[in-house]
């Protein structure tokens, strides 16, 4: 448990440093467009034109930062669920560590998804959810076939 609780932490903190250093030291947009500024300021700018007109580079820094930060959040709440919903057989031994990881990562990509369709101002509820949906189905697929491929391995009985 310990490891997964330092791994969890590191993860935060660097991506809570990482935003910190995109957000406070790296400019999301060229300092020479000045109808940028007055669009924005007399309220005339739309989102989609303030994000074609950004730095690339600076934005997907952002958004993996997020990634990174998110995950280090779910990893530890991730791993007590996996830890709780483990077979009963399996239950007194630790979860399967790549598991955890990948649905803390699957976190982490819904929170970037999010904050990028809250920078183009298109995030709603539903739209949050059927994305958090989407992301669950696929990781009950993946669960599935990793349950299959271990039915598999072990021999399926003679009828």
């Amino acid at each position: 448990m310990l490891p997964v609780m330092l791994l969890a932490a590191g993860l935060f903190v660097l991506g809570v440093l990482a935003l910190d250093r995109v957000v406070n030291t790296m400019w999301l947009f060229d300092v020479t467009r000045v109808d940028l500024a007055r669009a924005v300021v007399l309220g005339r700018a739309d989102a989609p034109a303030l994000l074609a007109a950004a730095n690339g580079e600076v934005l997907w820094a952002f958004l993996a930062s997020i990634i990174v930060a998110a995950t280090g959040v779910a990893l530890v709440p991730l791993y007590y669920l996996n830890k709780r919903f483990n077979p009963p057989g399996l239950r007194d031994q630790p979860p399967l560590f790549f598991p955890v990881l990948r649905q803390s990562l699957f976190v982490g990509l819904w929170a970037a998804f999010c904050a990028w369709l809250q920078m183009n101002r298109t995030l709603g509820l539903a739209v949050a959810l059927l994305a958090a949906a989407v992301l669950i189905l696929f990781e009950m697929v993946l669960q599935i076939r990793e349950r299959a491929a271990s039915v598999t391995e072990r021999g399926a009985p003679q009828a």
